[in-house]
């Protein structure tokens, strides 16, 4: 965000609120859970917790070939559960109960090698322009925003999306 001069939504508090509620329509429209983590989220505000470690998980899992499943177990341990993820032994439960090896997966989300490719990856990305999340590419056109997937559909599927210059 810094790369391209955008700023979170926890600095703009009117936007914050604005986001958490809107949010919470996404979900329900999607029928997926809806409840933050409120202990990660403080722990986060208050420096104890590298959100940063989020990100090179699922770079990690990537590497590990189980980028599905992390990626199932990493948003519920956000959005839906009151897991400590700031905590090894609740880490070590949360993930194993889904059939990952979380010591393997965080030893491997902190080095400094997926820190780099984490790195290379956001520069990269403000390189394209991308400002926020979801940004989804297809070809060189860039989408925004959950409610753009249905153009990226479009797109994806060689269909023209009415308005648009093709």
């Amino acid at each position: 965000m810094k790369a391209v001069n955008n700023h979170p939504s926890p600095m703009c508090p009117p936007k914050a609120r604005y986001a958490v509620a809107d949010a919470g329509r996404w979900a329900k429209h999607y029928g997926v859970p809806f409840t933050p983590n409120g202990g990660l989220m403080r722990a986060m505000g208050a420096g104890r917790f590298d959100g940063m470690l989020l990100s090179c998980a699922g770079l990690a899992a990537q590497e590990l070939n189980i980028f599905n499943n992390a990626h199932k177990a990493l948003f519920e341990a956000i959005w839906a559960s009151t897991c400590d993820l700031t905590a090894e032994a609740d880490r070590k439960n949360f993930f194993g109960e889904r059939g990952i090896d979380a010591e393997e997966l965080w030893s491997r989300a902190s080095s400094s090698r997926i820190r780099d490719l984490l790195a290379k990856n956001d520069s990269e990305a403000a390189e394209r322009g991308v400002f926020g999340v979801p940004t989804v590419f297809v070809g060189d056109e860039m989408f925004f925003g959950n409610d753009r997937l249905q153009f990226v559909r479009a797109r994806l599927h060689g269909m023209p999306i009415e308005g648009a210059a093709a």
